[in-house]
Formats: C-alpha cells, structure tokens, sequence
C-alpha cells in the first residue's frame, strides 16, 4: 500500500476532514522510527491525529496527559509498599509507568501536551529517546524494543503555563505544525458531525469562532469545537436563528477564549460585538467584510519596510486620524505607534487621538515581549514531608518505609511523600530614566518584567525607575495591571542625571518588603553616572545583583562589570531592548535554579 492510500484508510476510519500533508509526514516519521513532536494551539486535532496514526501502525499506545505536578515515578514506575514491606525490592513489587511499558512492548508513548510537564520529568526521556534504554534504582535497565517510539504535542510559543523544552530534548523531535484548517474545512467538520443543523446556523457558528482568532483584544481564540457547540446549542435556545446563536455564543465561547490581559471590555461585550459583526454579513456565505480601499492603501503606504525603521510620524498621526479599528491589529503599525509614542505625545493636539495612540501602544508593547519571550516557567523543586489528610501526593516509599519498618501501628504523620514546589523569588526591578532613556525603551524593559510576573505567578517584583533620584512605580507587595505599568512608563520624561547608587539603595530597601529570602536585583543601565557616589559599594547590600547593560556610544562596561560583580552576579551586554526579556528570563531561572535558591 502506498503512503497515499495509507493517508486515505487513515482519513475514513478515524473521519478525519483533510490534514493528507499533516498525515502523510506523521507516517514518514514515525514508520522510520523518528520521535514525533505535534505544535498547534488547542483544538487542532493534535490528538487525533496522533493516535490514528499509531493505531493505524498497530501499537499498543500508552498515554499521559501533561501536567506541571506530574513525577518522575509516575512516567517511569513506582514500588509498591505494602509488597516492599513484605518481601523487599524485588521486581514483583515494582509498577511500571507508562514510559517503561510502552519500552517493553515497543509501543507508543504518547505524551499530550508535554511542556506543561516539569523539565525534570522532561529529561528522564532523553536516554531512552537516545538510546533505548532507562535505568532504574533497584530494578535496573530496561532496554526498549524495537518499535518503541514517542509522539508528543505542545503547545504553541504564546500559551500561558507553558515550558521550553530544553535544546537537548528539542533535538530528539522531528516537528510536524498543525494550524486552524481552512474555513471549509472547518464547515466541512461542523457539518459532519451536526448532519441535522442547517447550513446556515453550521456556516455562522464557524465563523464566529474564526473571528476570535484575530480579534485585536483576544490573546487566544476558539477551535473548531467551539463552532460545534454554537450550532448545537442555537437551536434548543431559541426558534430565532439569530437570537439562538447569540445565546449560544455566550455559552460556549467565555471557556474557550482568553481576553487580552489589557483589554478594557469584557468577554461578553467582545462576543455581541462579534456576533453584531457576523450578522451584518451576506446569509449564504459569511465573509470577511469589504475593506474600506483608501484606509487599506494608507495602511500599506504607513507599514511598507520591515516594520523596524522609524516611520514617518505624520504617517502615523494620518492612520490614527483615519480612525480605522484595523490599525490595531497590524504588529508593525502598533509597534511603531509604541516606538513613536513620546514623539506622538509632542505631536498630538487632540486628547483622544492621544489615548488611542497610547491605548495601540501598550497593546503592541504587550504583544511584542509575549513573541520575544515564547513560553516561559521557573524550575520546580520536590519537598518531603508527612502527608496531610485529603491531599493528593506522590508517596515517597524509601523514606516512608525507613520510618514504619519497626511500628506496629502507622498513622498519616508515618506516610512521607513528595511534593512539586514553584521557586518563588522577589526581583527589584531597576530602570535608567535618564537622558539617554525614552518611553517607549523603559516600556519595553517593564513590559518585559511585568510579562515575566503575570506568567510565572511567583515572582514578587519592586519596578524602580530613577535619574538623579529613585521613583518607586509598583511596590513588592502592591497589585498594578500590565496597561497601567506600561502607561505610567510611556508617559515617563527621560532626562536629567543618572544617580546609579541611590537607584540600588532604593531597591535594596524595597526587597526588605518581600516575604521569601529568594531575592535579586536587576539593573538596567548604561552605567554612565554623574551625581551619586560610587554605585560598586551599594551593590554589596544584594545578594545577588545582576546588570543588563544598553550598548550606546557612551556606555561604561568597567562600570556595569564592577556593580555586578560586587552584587555576586554577572553583567549582560544588550545591543537592542528586543533582548531584553530573554535576558531577564535567562536571570530569574539562572537564580531558581542556584545554590542561593531558597524559600
């Protein structure tokens, strides 16, 4: 049988709608005995696919589902302690995890969505990816039988509770990208499983979960089955076509779409303006509207380049002008509305030309640390203590066995187990504000630490600005949304002398705020002070204390190498701000993951 006609079997036994590429490359991959890893956001059919192509091959296929609390023992097995305690550690008592008897029956190990899984958990696959063999205490090796293969999914960059793989890992993965189908596709699967519900309520419902995905105050939009749902439900809400769909709408939609954290509107209001949206075109085949061809031009002629030169700013202030809602969707356009901003601010006469200008601003500013970052997580560590009643938590055997061996009666304070703990950290965050500063820089430098803390959850910050003195914009123990950092940072005059001592003593106080010992200071500076005293000695107060260094022509590295190396940390050369939120995140897991990584 031919890999096309292998596609087809595939296609009518599972009733999957299209994907022959998506298939075709899955079956080259796996039959080849090359490990498989599946990206595309949810409700692509990741799953689906997968599993119909390991079926199809005839494995056996051991599942796990990824998850930020799952173990090592649970993807390679465990001992059982009641037959430990009775005849040892012998192999009768040892469970196998799912990795280790998919190696046995040389079947399929399929890991769904697995960077949501902790990076330890992560890299116990790698010799057996390698190598074909993993090595367990008191059991030994166990080597994989031929056919042994892993398909795993992710997640795409943008996803919140996500993990890097690391390189190592990433390089064990042939990748296969899955995207949302083509708008017919996605009618053809609607229509397909809903034979019943007319072509119309099937066309709309798709479309508006098509609409979510480029709705400029949506982070991330709906799948396919959310199209399934608006058409299922229509019709039992309401004999109305319009008014069933609109209450269906608002079932199905608010659980499977993420507002931006920025936005000023509701979930709701986003879905009538949706809905209002779709009503407003033809029945018979609900379309992107008719774009207005002059704003459509002046949108062109405002963006052409690369989207990194400094556009002209009457161009910007036309587009503004113009009033088009289109302006806020285009990356280049609002990144270099947020690049342009402090110019914008001189230029503009008109207040709520401003606040457009601003409110484009901060979502591009948002936007563009979200992409320069890509998924993100600090390292968790596990913890031993006795079990408290009605948890859920991994036994750790040896320990526990070691305290009950010789009683006769064992209590919950006797059972030690194990338990998945976040790094937590306190940062103070310490911006130059001086003349060689602007907004939009300090915007990006904030929006990048502001990012970091919503993602990761346990990161306390203090956000610093200073010249020739310190100003205190968020405390550690203070709550300030994403828009409202970004707008004070924007509206920031840069100026005035650099006072790099008096910033770090400003900071180091602010630390003394945070409840965990875990604390770090970061600087961004060029280094070049002129009022304060010495800043290498207030360093010292840190316990660690790294720089970020902007490149200009008169930055001081001696400077930045000195404060760092008094603060116990290291210095980092950036030449542009784009580096700037990798370089951060690279700090804050660089001291998780440390010896000074305490709680």
């Amino acid at each position: 049988m031919s890999i096309a006609d292998e596609v087809v079997s595939i296609q009518k036994k599972n009733a999957i709608v299209g994907r022959a590429k998506e298939l075709e490359k899955s079956l080259a991959a796996i039959s080849s005995g090359k490990h498989l890893m599946i990206e595309g956001p949810v409700g692509v059919g990741k799953t689906v696919l997968a599993i119909a192509v390991a079926k199809h091959l005839g494995r056996s296929i051991f599942r796990v589902d990824g998850d930020e609390r799952y173990t090592e023992q649970k993807l390679s097995g465990w001992f059982d302690p009641p037959i430990v305690l009775e005849k040892g550690y012998i192999k009768e008592a040892f469970s196998p995890g799912p990795l280790t008897s998919a190696m046995r029956e040389g079947g399929v190990l399929f890991i769904n969505e697995m960077n949501r899984m902790p990076e330890g958990v992560q890299n116990i696959l790698l010799p057996a990816m390698d190598e074909g063999l993993i090595e367990i205490p008191k059991i030994g090796t166990v080597r994989a039988t031929p056919g042994f293969v892993l398909i795993a999914t992710q997640n795409p960059r943008e996803f919140v509770a996500t993990t890097a793989l690391s390189e190592a890992l990433s390089d064990r993965f042939e990748l296969l990208r899955l995207d949302y189908q083509t708008e017919e596709e996605e009618i053809m699967i609607v229509a397909k499983n809903l034979p019943k519900v007319p072509h119309e309520v099937i066309t709309r419902s798709t479309w508006i979960a098509r609409r979510t995905r480029d709705h400029p105050n949506i982070r991330r939009g709906a799948s396919v089955r959310a199209a399934m749902s608006i058409a299922q439900l229509s019709g039992a809400l309401s004999s109305d076509m319009v008014e069933g769909i609109r209450r269906a709408a608002h079932m199905a939609l608010p659980t499977r779409i993420e507002v931006r954290e920025e936005s000023k509107r509701t979930v709701d209001e986003l879905i009538d303006e949706i809905i209002e949206e779709c009503f407003a075109l033809p029945p018979s085949a609900p379309g992107r509207p008719l774009k207005d061809e002059k704003k459509e031009e002046e949108k062109r002629r405002a963006s052409r380049g690369d989207g990194e030169k400094r556009m002209d700013i009457a161009d910007l202030v036309q587009m503004l002008e113009l009033g088009d809602e289109e302006v806020s969707k285009s990356d280049d356009l609002g990144w270099a509305i947020a690049k342009n901003y402090s110019q914008l601010r001189m230029t503009l006469r008109d207040q709520t030309l401003l606040e457009l200008a601003k409110r484009i601003a901060i979502k591009a500013t948002i936007r563009r640390v979200l992409q320069l970052l890509g998924p993100v997580s600090l390292p968790t560590y596990i913890s031993r203590s006795e079990l408290r009643l009605g948890e859920d938590a991994e036994m750790d055997v040896e320990s526990t066995l070691d305290l009950i061996v010789e009683k006769k009666h064992v209590s919950p304070s006797d059972l030690i187990v194990e338990r998945r703990e976040p790094r937590r950290l306190a940062v103070a965050m310490m911006l130059d504000a001086s003349l060689s500063m602007s907004g939009d820089k300090l915007a990006m430098a904030t929006a990048a630490i502001a990012v970091l803390a919503f993602r990761l959850k346990t990161v306390e910050y203090v956000l610093i600005t200073f010249n020739d003195r310190p100003s205190v914009l968020k405390r550690v123990n203070q709550s300030k949304s994403l828009d409202d950092l970004i707008s004070d940072l924007l509206d920031a005059h840069a100026g005035g002398y650099t006072n790099i001592d008096g910033a770090l003593k400003k900071g180091s106080e602010e630390l003394v705020r945070s409840t965990t010992k875990n604390a770090v200071g970061i600087l961004v500076t060029d280094g070049n002070y002129t009022v304060g005293a010495d800043p290498a000695e207030s360093a010292g107060a840190y316990r660690r204390l790294f720089v970020i260094m902007t490149e200009s022509h008169d930055c001081q590295p001696e400077t930045c190498e000195g404060i760092a190396k008094n603060g116990g940390g290291r210095m980092y050369s950036v030449a542009s701000f784009d580096e700037i939120p990798r370089v951060l995140y690279k700090v804050l897991r660089m001291v998780s993951q440390g010896s000074l990584a305490t709680q």
